[in-house]
């Protein structure tokens, strides 16, 4: 011991104390390690440890908290039988489930942490109430998953989770942050009756047949970039807040039927590859479409909408309309994108004809109310109603189309001033300027030329009076009469049809 003392008194003193904290630094590590949990494993692809679904059951039912990966668990685990809630925190991480997994009714007080996880068999949390953060992130579930009637009183997060087979999280309650950020579901999976109080993050998730029947969204909710690959079921879904579906894809039918959207509603850039069905839906807030693709039909019968763009959206050549029975104070699409598309329905068209207008797009308005006035005259059987229609349409453009009338002016006065010239139906008093009565044989007169014809024929049409020099012969007196009659009609018509355009 002296040698030892002499020794130490030699060493300098900075570098003794480097040497002490060295050694106490040593002894810190191996009382670290020496406190580990001993179910702390390698990493399973190389050949980790391996544990009993009955002996991990004991370490929960322990009451100590636990902080385990890497392992894999081999038989059926069953926490349904456990009696109390679990009190402490469960981190299993980057483990695998071998067999059947049982978590049904059990309650969580502190968070339950399963990142990285795969389950081989059928998994059940049902009844289950997560009262901590409840984190999925990264796990895949090769059978079924089932969460239903579960509980989420914190973050529940499926980050990147994988589901290979069918799934269910029906009449789950959300009541914290839910993020299914890059999921993906195989098969079908539903979020039938789900509640989702908070914020609700499906971006970039992969569909294949999924259902939110009678799901309701309190908070903000985004499916941007998803990808429904199957059928895509709203049906009867509240969104009490914004939702984004901005860049997603539908490959099959989607279904929005009965849904409401209390917020912004952003289905802009979305492709929809099958008919889009959004009958009955009420938007109480913008209805966002710009740049949406719609390779079927679109399908608003019966909808109620406040505002709906539809800018730059683009239709096959096969796609339809259908505004039957829909309710809408602000549709927002030029009428050439859906002028050869409108299932024909006459309160529709007269809807879009007062929508244009008040958007003060007064030509697309007298379009859209020409192309029902032309339907609805084919569709009307031969009769009186028809005949008028016919006159309406080829007299003036059914009261929008003045180039019409002015037309028919100019047509008249052409077509009699020709007939006037041709047919020699009027003559031209030598001495100009006087009106000589008795037989107007006897007096002097010339053929007039094709201009004086024209005169004459203006002179008719807008005065039904002709000049004094000049007068029509034979029956082209009663041909002058009728082209007086037809001006005061056509005059009478530009008038009423020129007021109604400058007047707006």
């Amino acid at each position: 011991m002296t040698e030892i003392s002499r020794w130490l008194r030699q060493i300098p003193g900075p570098l003794l104390v480097l040497l002490l904290v060295i050694f106490l630094l040593a002894g810190e590590t191996n009382a670290i390690d020496a406190g580990l949990d001993v179910l702390v494993p390698h990493d399973p692809a190389s050949g980790g440890q391996t544990i009993s679904a009955e002996d991990l059951l004991e370490e929960i039912e322990s009451g100590e908290s636990l902080n385990i990966s890497g392992l894999t668990i081999t038989g059926s685990l069953d926490l349904s039988r456990l009696s109390e809630p679990v009190r402490q925190s469960i981190r299993i991480t980057n483990s695998r489930f071998m067999g059947a997994t049982r978590m049904e009714s059990v309650t969580f007080a502190q968070g339950l942490d399963l990142r990285g996880c795969t389950f081989e068999d059928n998994v059940s949390f049902v009844k289950s109430r997560f009262l901590a953060d409840a984190k999925f992130s990264g796990a895949q579930f090769i059978k079924q998953a089932d969460f239903g009637d579960t509980y989420f009183e914190a973050l529940s997060s499926f980050i990147s989770a994988r589901f290979f087979n069918d799934s269910s999280f029906g009449n789950v309650e959300f009541n914290g942050d839910a993020v299914f950020l890059d999921s993906s579901f195989a098969k079908d999976v539903d979020f039938d009756d789900a509640k989702f109080m908070r914020s609700g993050s499906f971006r970039n998730a992969l569909f294949e047949n999924v259902r939110f029947f009678e799901t309701e969204f309190v908070g903000q909710v985004t499916f941007l970039d998803a990808t429904f690959f199957g059928n895509a079921t709203f049906a009867a879904t509240r969104f009490d807040s914004d939702v984004v579906f901005r860049n997603s894809r539908f490959l099959m039918g989607s279904t929005f039927g009965l849904s409401s959207f209390a917020g912004l509603a952003d289905f802009g850039r979305v492709d929809f590859q099958k008919t889009a069905f959004f009958g009955g839906v009420k938007f109480s807030d913008l209805a966002y479409f710009v740049a949406a693709r719609f390779n079927e039909d679109l399908i608003l019968e019966g909808a109620r909408l406040y505002s709906m763009q539809l800018d730059d959206v683009s239709f096959s050549e096969a796609s339809m309309i259908n505004l039957n029975s829909t309710d809408f104070t602000k549709f927002v699409v030029h009428w050439n994108t859906i002028r050869d598309r409108m299932v024909y329905n006459g309160a529709a068209y007269l809807a879009l004809v007062k929508n244009y207008k008040s958007l003060e797009w007064f030509d697309e308005a007298d379009d859209c109310y020409y192309e029902y006035r032309r339907i609805g005259q084919n569709k009307t059987p031969w009769g009186w109603d028809k005949l008028s229609d016919i006159i309406s349409w080829l007299s003036c453009g059914y009261g929008v189309r003045v180039s019409y009338t002015t037309f028919w002016c100019l047509f008249t006065i052409l077509f009699f001033g020709v007939i006037f010239w041709a047919g020699k139906g009027m003559s031209k008093f030598e001495i100009e300027g006087m009106e000589l009565p008795g037989d107007t044989r006897r007096i002097p007169s010339k053929r007039a030329s094709f201009t004086d014809a024209l005169y004459f024929s203006i002179a008719m049409f807008t005065t039904s009076q002709a000049p004094v020099n000049t007068y029509p012969v034979g029956v082209y007196r009663h041909l002058a009469m009728a082209e007086g009659i037809l001006g005061w009609f056509f005059l009478g018509l530009f008038v009423v049809v020129l007021s109604a355009v400058l007047i707006r």
